[in-house]
């Protein structure tokens, strides 16, 4: 039956994923609607009404139609509120007006009109980047790079592709905007009680702003190209799933489209701007390689616990980790990966209850912070829980004096556990990716190893020239 065409007018104007399905396929030539555009829309309008806290990352592939969502959400906004003010700001002033361009187009559709029949154009503030409503909201398209925004305020603040392809590799251009964020955007707020910000677009590096936002503790959906688990969200009145291996738009990338476009793709492209796991490309001293995966595990051997502990469940804290290895002969097979953004409570039921999964000959813990309280509550339980210490060696000390161990295939994975992508690629970016609780947790493992094997010839120690600092310590949450 078909809906009356009043009751589909007042759902685009309650409703963003509606608007955008209405409008996008008259806007959009060759417009198909996917359901994780309603998902995407769900987040984004909540985040724009200060439903959460209006602090949102959405990161989803190159193609995927963000940046009509991105122009469909500020129209619709401006038509709630035509009133308030909106920014959009992208890496260049040509991206910003030419999507400024499309905006202004939309709002003066006649579809758009029927929608929101009371909202016009101020014919003497029309300009592309910089136009106006009769009510004396608008919208101010510019750059990062641009002083447009002086003096300049807004109720909601989108960030579009804030960096380009070209200028992601280099540390000055990330750090050019992350500064602008910093010291302009986050200050242009209206009204604190409904400032929003959104930031939409893939990853590019590590250090990215996405990357810099999550650390701030914003709110995050990550829609990989290929789903890396099965996935079920439920937003508001929309419930989208996706089984592990599907992919978004499924009818615009049919398997043979896949294999050429796609997989074609150098690994870390593929890992970081396709599945929003970003990847510093060759940066680290570890590589994949190193790791050979094993079908199955070996009979016998002890199961030994390596714990790196934290206590926040904030978006861009530390981890909780926790790596099962199997000890046998010379080769550890790591057959189980624990890791987790969690309070102490939690940190402590899931500690227990993998113990009585794996009665584990031991666990060996670094007496800091949350390791403390876990190793006293783990020998109350019963279990054997061993102290480790950092002997006083940095990060990237303490993997060269088990690099020998580690290029000699002595650390097996077990093929199919779940996490092995997010655990290599944490590895092999090492020391400048964004994360190295996982790094942390096995050479506490091996270097506890080397200690307890009897007397033999020594692994080689490797020592480099000259120590590389993380460039992106900045950017780490503090322990």
């Amino acid at each position: 039956m078909t809906e009356p065409r009043e009751t589909i007018l007042a759902l685009c104007r309650t409703h963003l994923w509606a608007f955008n399905d209405r409008i996008l396929r008259i806007a959009v030539s060759g417009y198909e609607q996917f359901p994780y555009m309603d998902l995407m829309s769900q987040y984004i309008e909540d985040a724009m009404l200060r439903r959460t806290d209006g602090k949102l990352v959405v990161n989803l592939p190159p193609r995927h139609l963000k940046s009509s969502t991105s122009i469909a959400a500020i129209a619709w906004y401006l038509g709630l509120f035509p009133n308030r003010e909106v920014m959009l700001v992208t890496h260049s002033d040509s991206l910003s007006k030419d999507l400024a361009g499309k905006c202004r187009v939309i709002m003066r559709m006649k579809e758009y009109a029927e929608i929101f029949p009371g909202l016009q154009i101020d014919d003497h503030r029309h300009a592309t980047m910089d136009f106006r409503t009769t009510a004396g909201g608008g919208l101010l398209a510019t750059s990062f790079d641009s002083r447009a925004m002086q003096g300049r305020g807004a109720d909601v603040a989108f960030l579009d592709d804030a960096i380009s392809g070209q200028d992601a590799d280099s540390q000055a251009s990330r750090d050019r905007v992350i500064n602008s964020f910093q010291s302009v955007i986050s200050t242009r707020g209206n009204n604190p009680a409904r400032k929003s910000v959104v930031s939409i677009g893939h990853r590019f590096h590590t250090g990215d702003l996405p990357g810099y936002l999550l650390s701030l503790g914003f709110e995050h959906l990550k829609l990989p190209f290929r789903a890396e688990e099965d996935e079920f969200f439920i937003r508001g009145d929309i419930r989208f799933r996706r089984r592990k291996g599907e992919v978004l738009q499924p009818s615009l990338y049919p398997p043979e489209i896949i294999a050429k476009e796609v997989d074609t793709l150098a690994p870390h492209v593929y890992a970081t701007q396709f599945q929003q796991r970003p990847t510093a490309r060759e940066s680290g001293v570890l590589k994949a390689a190193y790791f050979p995966i094993a079908p199955n595990l070996p009979s016998g051997g002890e199961t030994i616990f390596s714990w790196d502990c934290a206590s926040s469940t904030t978006p861009g804290s530390s981890y909780s980790v926790c790596l099962v290895f199997q000890r046998h002969s010379a080769v550890s097979y790591l057959k189980r990966i624990s890791r987790n953004r969690l309070d102490y409570l939690a940190l402590k039921a899931q500690a227990l209850a993998l113990n009585e999964q794996y009665q584990p000959a031991r666990h060996l813990i670094e007496p800091t912070s949350t390791g403390i309280s876990l190793a006293a509550d783990l020998r109350a339980s019963g279990a054997n829980v061993q102290e480790t210490g950092t002997g006083g060696l940095s990060k990237e000390q303490r993997l060269d004096a088990v690099m020998g161990k580690i290029t000699a295939q002595y650390v097996h994975i077990l093929a199919g556990i779940p996490g092995i992508d997010d655990f290599l690629d944490e590895l092999t970016a090492f020391p400048f990716g964004s994360n190295d609780d996982q790094v942390d947790a096995l050479t506490q493992y091996l270097r506890w190893l080397t200690g307890s094997e009897p007397p033999g010839v020594p692994d080689p120690y490797f020592h480099r020239i000259k120590p590389r600092p993380s460039r992106f310590d900045r950017y780490r949450p503090k322990t």
